[in-house]
């Protein structure tokens, strides 16, 4: 059993892993920088099933399961999206209504 560090008042947290808190907060990406890059890669995915699509439309390609595939990646990730929006906007009405 690890012994743990006595936590400062102000925030709760050890120094040390205050001092790393810090550290990673400087060297990680934003919260909109990281929604930025699950949108993209969503909208990616959506492109290339649609490519598919058309190629297959096309004769381009015959292997119909590499299209179905393509679109249920997308599928997924959309759908995953948009729980992780419909959280967020539900989180976000609850702290409002905390706030009043």
């Amino acid at each position: 059993m690890d012994i743990l560090p006595i936590k400062t008042k102000e925030t709760g947290l050890p120094d040390k892993e205050l001092a790393s808190f810090s550290a990673e907060r400087e060297q990680g990406s934003s919260f909109k920088e990281t929604l930025s890059g699950f949108i993209t890669e969503v909208n990616d995915l959506q492109a290339k099933a649609n490519a598919s699509i058309e190629n297959l439309a096309t004769g381009k390609v015959e292997n119909i399961h590499e299209v179905m595939i393509a679109m249920a990646k997308a599928e997924v990730s959309f759908k995953f999206m948009m729980e992780a929006r419909n959280k967020l906007v539900e989180t976000y009405k609850e702290v409002m209504r905390m706030q009043m």
